[in-house]
């Protein structure tokens, strides 16, 4: 019951973002570990990540056209 309950409240977290291609939740990762993950994201061509608003354990990946 408790997942059920944490699910709905993640979806309404995401209600004022625009729709991710991925939603990276980090559990207890240390910050260092979330920062290398989101540098070595960022450095492809094809994706963009955000932390905007989210709790510092989630990150929203999306895929963008290279032009």
């Amino acid at each position: 019951m408790t997942e059920n309950k944490t699910e709905e409240t993640a979806v309404q977290q995401y209600d004022n973002y625009p729709d991710p291609d991925a939603i990276v939740h980090f559990a207890d990762a240390s910050e260092e570990l979330v920062g290398l993950i989101i540098e070595t994201l960022e450095t492809s061509e094809f994706l963009s990540t955000s932390r905007g608003g989210l709790p510092e354990t989630m990150l929203l990946v999306e895929q963008v056209e290279n032009e």
